[in-house]
């Protein structure tokens, strides 16, 4: 295994995770009483 491999998963895992969290967060705003909330 490489680092250019190695550096390629992490930022595959990161990208994915960072699509997840938008997805959250799309998801609970409009659910929050106030609309969109910017904490």
């Amino acid at each position: 295994m490489t680092t250019t491999d190695i550096r390629t998963r992490l930022f595959a895992a990161v990208f994915a995770l960072g699509v997840s969290a938008v997805f959250m967060a799309t998801a609970i705003v409009p659910a929050s009483p106030n609309g969109l909330v910017i904490a």
